[in-house]
């Protein structure tokens, strides 16, 4: 039995005292009851541990690149019973895949699953706005955001409702959130990269490019913060540093929560 920070884990915990009731049962009801509630422990073991197991796969396969194996591991974990964590995993690596119906599907399974806890529902609400956001929704993501905003507030959250209001036009809106944001968190990416973006929009030449020069020096991991800051640098008149960083994006992935493509980044190095 694994222990954490010195404590149980809950799952252990539930499995010590299921495995001292099977022993109690056998000790003052006989053998049969008490085999009947081995059965019983010894399936629930197997779906817990069966379902990890197909998480596992499912993280190797994707990280190797085999998406729909991936997929497919992930898909039994599910018809064998996800928690809400890894149901809401499974959704967000649907959503990256572009399986947009069968994610919202995952994550209404989640909304609607009453033992769920408001952390939990909070963090598939989160993950539904992305999904509201990459179908054209992006008023509703936005509205479903702020509505978990007041009691569920983190950086991912910020950043995606700074992005929203960005994305809807909502200038002076969108500068008043992010600078709330960056002042929650100066040293987030996505929140960084929201800044490039919204005073590449406003025409604000001098302060686009120094959040440019902040997020760049975190080399982030998506692609849209290398655009965004050359497009920065471009302005600011360092054509070179602009190429620069586009080329930092060579080999980079792309899924269908990108909002810049290499199509996007090499017509911009072509205007250089």
């Amino acid at each position: 039995m694994k222990f954490k920070s010195g404590v149980l884990t809950m799952f252990g915990l539930l499995m010590f005292i299921a495995a001292l009731f099977i022993i109690w049962l056998y000790i003052t009801s006989g053998v049969a009851i008490g085999f009947f509630a081995t059965l019983i422990f010894l399936t629930v073991l197997y779906i817990k541990k069966f379902t990890s197991l197909c998480m596992i796969f499912a993280y190797r396969n994707y990280a190797k690149g085999e998406k729909c194996k991936s997929l497919n591991w992930f898909e039994r974990g599910f018809k064998h019973g996800m928690n809400v964590k890894q149901k809401v995993t499974y959704a967000y690596y649907l959503l990256r895949e572009g399986k947009t119906d069968k994610s919202e599907e995952v994550l209404s399974s989640v909304l609607g699953f009453g033992k769920a806890s408001m952390e939990e529902k909070y963090l598939a609400k989160s993950h539904h706005a992305l999904v509201l956001m990459k179908t054209g929704r992006e008023q509703e993501a936005l509205e479903e955001l702020l509505e978990i905003f007041p009691n569920y507030k983190n950086s991912t959250i910020y950043g995606s409702i700074g992005y929203l209001y960005i994305v809807l036009g909502d200038i002076k809106k969108a500068e008043e959130f992010n600078l709330e944001a960056i002042e929650y968190n100066s040293d987030d990416a996505v929140i960084l990269d929201n800044m490039v973006q919204l005073y590449n929009l406003k025409g604000d030449r001098e302060t686009a490019f120094s959040y440019a020069e902040k997020v760049m020096k975190k080399n982030p991991s998506f692609i849209e913060a290398y655009y965004n800051a050359a497009l920065a640098a471009k302005a600011a008149g360092k054509a070179e540093l602009a190429r620069e960083y586009l080329e930092r994006t060579e080999g980079m992935e792309t899924t269908f929560l990108s909002n810049v493509s290499h199509e996007d980044i090499n017509k911009l190095l072509g205007e250089l």
